[in-house]
């Protein structure tokens, strides 16, 4: 007999980013590029305010248990924020938002309260591992992937309507992940629009399956393409006028306000049906209570101050506008150098990441082994075939080097 549940024998700690990360690490001056964070010759790049609000904190502030759901304040504070950057939305179908700790716990919260074994999870081809982890290993989802682009590297509208159009079980969570992580894409306006109608067809088609369209907001804000700026609540909201349709949005100042390590996430409902959204809102707050009991009292304190800032305002502002210098220098050290003419760039306009895909004959962790160890670059290898690399983590003096010597590294796998 094993001291193990099914799902302890099945869970794993993935050999992935944070053990690749790990890797560059002990190489000496190594440049990583590979984790999700923003750095600034090394160091996390933090909001200014972040040290002078924490000073201002006394003890009868953050060492109090918060309530389970999160402070009412910074609670209402997000809504607002919201309904500003969603102002389309009817804001009475908006419920009031949750606090999780970090957007991994929402994902969490939305496989376990509305999916199980043997429902479905829609997904691109490219996708942040740990939906599987919490999907599939965990709950026994059955995971479809489209391809998120075509052969001409256009977003695959069409793939995505074939795969859910094939998907035949009752019950199908969508993910929703723009920008996305891996391949830093964030769709047009009119692709975006044309993804919900699909949806709502299919919705409209099958009013026996039930649809969890889930918007993973990461990295929410960091658009960097006219055209391509529109957030995924301004499309979704349309499907909740569907009775089978229940839209949910994570997000949180993990990465919008560069909070790391605050683990201050926030999960939040748009529904028409205001018996639904009372019932979600109650076994939300019954589910993490089961689990973190209340989430971290100093890291909301800490963000509601920041969120109330003009001064945190404008220093997001600021580094925004560096991720945002960096995404151009790359663009242009991409052009300069002809990468593409010996890898496949997937399209990228938004968020940390940009996506290769490698030639055949070249191993993808292979090519991470040899590209960290002779050239002192860490990249991400998801698969065979595709590399990550996080140009938040580049300063922008860093940027041309490293893609000049990702293709001379490319050309020696070709001798």
């Amino acid at each position: 007999m094993s001291f193990f549940s099914k799902l302890g024998e099945n869970i794993i700690l993935p050999q992935d980013v944070l053990i690749q990360s790990k890797e560059t690490s002990v190489v000496p001056n190594a440049v990583n590029a590979t984790i999700g964070i923003a750095t600034d010759n090394k160091k996390a790049l933090s909001l200014p305010s972040i040290n002078e609000v924490i000073k201002e904190l006394s003890t009868t502030d953050y060492l109090p248990y918060s309530p389970t759901p999160g402070l009412l304040k910074i609670r209402e504070v997000w809504k607002e924020k919201i309904f500003k950057e969603n102002s389309i939305i009817n804001p009475e179908y908006l419920s009031l938002p949750m606090v999780t700790t970090g957007i991994t716990q929402g994902i969490d919260i939305v496989a376990n309260l509305f999916s199980e074994k043997d429902d479905a999870l829609l997904l691109p081809n490219l996708f942040w591992q740990n939906y599987a982890q919490i999907f599939t290993i965990k709950l026994g989802n059955n995971i479809y992937k489209y391809n998120q682009f075509d052969n001409e590297n256009n977003f695959n509208l069409s793939d995505f309507k074939h795969t859910l159009y094939n998907i035949k079980e009752n019950k199908i969570s969508i993910i929703l992940n723009f920008p996305n992580n891996p391949t830093g894409y964030t769709p047009s306006t009119e692709e975006l629009t044309q993804l919900v109608s699909i949806i709502d067809v299919f919705a409209k088609e099958n009013p026996n399956k039930n649809l969890i369209i889930i918007s993973d907001d990461a990295y929410f804000g960091l658009f960097f393409e006219e055209n391509h700026k529109t957030p995924t609540l301004s499309a979704t909201y349309r499907l909740a006028d569907n009775n089978n349709c229940l839209v949910v949005k994570l997000d949180g100042i993990t990465k919008e306000y560069y909070g790391w390590g605050l683990r201050v996430g926030f999960i939040t409902y748009y529904t028409s049906d205001d018996k639904l959204r009372k019932i979600v809102l109650e076994k939300t707050q019954g589910y993490l209570r089961s689990t973190t009991s209340s989430p971290s009292n100093l890291s909301q304190q800490i963000a509601l101050r920041l969120l109330e800032s003009s001064q945190a305002k404008q220093e997001k502002t600021y580094n925004d506008s560096i991720i945002e210098e960096r995404y151009h220098i790359l663009k242009e050290a991409i052009v300069k150098y002809n990468l593409d003419n010996d890898v496949t760039i997937l399209p990228f306009n938004s968020g940390y990441f940009f996506t290769i895909k490698m030639p055949e004959h070249i191993d993808a962790h292979k090519f991470r082994l040899k590209f960290l160890n002779d050239y002192k670059y860490g990249v991400y290898s998801m698969d065979d075939s595709h590399i990550r690399i996080a140009f938040s983590c580049l300063d922008k003096e860093l940027i041309p080097d490293l893609i000049k010597n990702f293709k001379l590294c490319i050309k020696e796998f070709s001798k």
